[in-house]
């Protein structure tokens, strides 16, 4: 969407009813949902959403089929769950949208095996036959990761089905979801009771592209929900996930018989403390803190599961005796710690002990060699040649994550050796 004429900051630029948006309440079958809610309720929360916008899709008298048609054709979509597991693997291993497309696939798989399949046969004559085709599934379940939109809080008084805590269900907003994303957009959707409106978030120029955001996503998100990724350095919102399993291997090496027995006493310890029993902790997570598929994440701007590893350090580098102190107490005492030494920054980090610096560095080295399809100097050298604009858009975006999550990791070494 381009700016015809100039845009003031606050200026509404468009603006959607609540009753034009696709929803399960909104479709023409919504009292066959209604009526059998329970038996599509899944840990996802999409299966309601994709029975309605299946029958939406595939009914040529739904009143959106006109926008339906608009749609860019599902090939376009090219989101890494439709590439083949070798092409994710060679492009994007060490990033986490390997493990993310795999999660997806299983999650789509039962949902609609379990769920959504008995549903659509039960009122067969409701749903044409394509709504049987798991393939058709997996294309809607595209369609809504791509272009849907989340409510950020409970805005509607309308009574809900969801349970207290549990994230609202993505809705298809017409309109909307025509802009594009980046990091920096001038221009976001604002929820009310009765509508939604894009709003500029700054002045925008006459000829300029109006930007949307999709929340603050890293570049291995947008490229596995949304099927792109930004050039580096543009998304200040990119991260990489290492996971606490890394840390635990990295702090493994070198250790021997007493050493890495005390080790294994600190990590089971972890394991078994939640961050909330922590007296200084910030959070309050029911989560151990040094969970098996745990991650902690770093950012442009410093760690941000500072709690989590920080405690984690502390615990790993205390002395035999000072360890013994803190199963004693059951956690730190209050006045153990300083009010802001659990905050890593980027300049925090510098001033970190020199014995959790040196871990954290092989720890991030150790990341870097995961990332394992071209090396960092082999993809700064592709963006600087002829080559790069023949490569595909898959090759491209998937080099914007690894390059990103390289930098980033590359940032922490430096941090480190200060």
């Amino acid at each position: 969407m381009i700016a015809k004429e100039p845009i003031e900051e606050d200026e509404c630029l468009f603006e959607i009813p609540r009753n034009l948006l696709i929803i399960p309440e909104t479709s023409e079958i919504r009292k066959l949902l209604t009526d059998e809610y329970s038996s599509i309720q899944s840990p996802s929360g999409w299966v309601p959403l994709l029975i309605a916008l299946m029958y939406e899709y595939t009914n040529p008298e739904s009143k959106w089929s006109p926008y339906l048609r608009l749609v860019p054709d599902f090939e376009e979509l090219d989101l890494p769950m439709f590439w083949e597991n070798s092409e994710v693997d060679k492009e994007l291993s060490g990033t986490g949208v390997p493990d993310a497309v795999r999660n997806d696939i299983v999650s789509i798989e039962k949902e609609f095996r379990d769920l959504v399949l008995p549903f659509i046969k039960k009122h067969e004559p409701v749903f044409p036959k394509q709504c049987q085709d798991i393939e058709f599934f997996k294309k809607m379940v595209s369609f809504v990761m791509a272009y849907s939109f989340t409510e950020p809080d409970n805005i509607t008084e309308e009574d809900s089905h969801d349970e207290e805590g549990s994230k609202p269900p993505p809705m298809m907003v017409p309109m909307a979801d025509i802009l594009n994303h980046v990091a920096n957009n001038n221009a976001q959707l604002c929820f009310g009771r009765e509508s939604l409106k894009m709003v500029a978030t700054k002045s925008i120029k006459k000829g300029e592209e109006v930007f949307n955001t999709y929340g603050h996503l890293a570049n291995w998100e947008l490229l596995h929900m949304y099927g792109f990724a930004e050039p580096y350095p543009n998304n200040h919102y990119d991260t990489v996930d290492i996971p606490m399993s890394l840390l635990h291997k990295v702090a493994q090496e070198g250790r021997f018989n007493e050493e890495l027995k005390l080790l294994e006493e600190k990590w089971q310890f972890l394991k078994s403390m939640v961050s909330g029993q922590f007296s200084c902790c910030i959070y309050k997570i029911r989560n151990s803190i040094v969970e098996d598929s745990g991650m902690f994440v770093v950012g442009t701007e410093g760690v941000m599961t500072e709690e989590e590893l920080y405690q984690t350090l502390k615990v790993l580098f205390l002395s035999k005796a000072e360890f013994n102190d803190l199963k004693e107490n059951e956690g730190w005492m209050e006045s153990d710690d300083d009010e802001d030494t659990d905050i890593l920054t980027n300049d925090a980090i510098t001033r970190l002990p020199a014995e959790w610096k040196v871990l954290l560095e092989r720890v991030a080295r150790e990341k870097m060699c995961q990332i394992n399809c071209n090396s960092l100097e082999e993809d700064e050298k592709l963006l600087k040649s002829e080559k790069w604009t023949r490569i595909s858009s898959r090759q491209r975006y998937s080099l914007y994550v690894r390059y990103g999550q390289r930098q980033i990791l590359l940032k922490l070494v430096q941090l480190c050796k200060r």
